[in-house]
């Protein structure tokens, strides 16, 4: 049986970003599965429909998640279906879930002395 899912590499690296947003691109290739081609190609998509912010930190990126460009983003599919609000509220809520468990597990990492 051939291998498939329901998300596409752009919500994979969205899940990433918001749960690592210290990732470099070769960690979100990583976690993903995709091509550090692949990931650089979706980040720019991402980046230029300002659904995501690249900020830099030094020699890396900080991504953050733009919640009303991502909401208001009017490709939701392949389609022109109309996605229902309900599912995009949905969306929103389980990638908050995703920052704020990243989020508690950076600040369990034990720090440099």
């Amino acid at each position: 049986m051939r291998a498939w899912g329901f998300l596409t590499n752009h919500a994979h690296v969205l899940i990433q970003i918001v749960g690592n947003p210290c990732s470099t691109v070769r960690e979100i290739a990583l976690s993903t599965g995709i091509t550090e081609r692949a990931t650089h190609a979706v980040l720019k998509d991402l980046r230029e429909s300002g659904i995501v912010i690249a900020q830099r930190n030094g020699r890396n990126n900080t991504y953050r998640v733009d919640p009303v460009a991502l909401t208001t983003h009017p490709r939701w599919g392949a389609s022109d279906m109309e996605i229902p609000k309900p599912l995009i509220e949905a969306t929103l809520r389980g990638l908050e879930r995703v920052a704020s468990a990243g989020a508690a597990q950076r600040d369990d990492r034990p720090r440099p002395a």
